[in-house]
């Protein structure tokens, strides 16, 4: 079996990124050159493509995250920086919007919950602090406070 089918086959099975798929063919015991080769005509081919990865990744998250928290993900996945900065970008809802919608989550999860509480969980998410800040502001403003402030 030579790296490129061993390649196609397991992107038959699933998306992945560019480093992912070195990974599989260097545990399947092929040489660099021969995964070097197998990698750049899969990209050539338009069987890997990490920029059309990471725009999905981040258009496929159901738990609304920040930004940073995003970018880290894929950076982790092997996507370069620029093109998950780019990927995040993209994203219809800002980053504003996607925390307000996970506020209102755990404020539905948990409608006692205490403003540290819910700050700590929103900056779990990978929110900047001051827009958590700044929505737990206006949200005490129009609702009366959390819990316990």
């Amino acid at each position: 079996m030579t790296a490129y089918s061993s390649a196609l086959g397991f992107l038959a099975r699933q998306r992945c990124t560019e480093a992912r798929l070195w990974q599989h063919l260097e545990r399947r015991g092929f040489d660099g050159e021969a995964i070097r080769d197998a990698v750049e005509r899969c990209k050539r081919d338009g069987f890997v493509d990490d920029r059309l990865y990471a725009r999905l990744y981040v258009e496929g998250r159901r738990k609304p995250m920040g930004d940073s928290r995003l970018v880290g993900e894929l950076i982790r996945k092997g996507i370069e920086a620029e093109a998950a900065i780019e990927a995040v970008a993209s994203l219809e809802e800002d980053e504003a919007a996607r925390c307000i919608v996970a506020f209102e989550k755990l404020r539905s999860k948990v409608p006692a919950i205490e403003y540290p509480s819910a700050a700590r969980r929103l900056e779990r998410l990978g929110f900047p602090a001051s827009m958590i800040y700044r929505i737990l502001r206006d949200h005490a403003a129009r609702c009366g406070p959390l819990a316990v402030l």
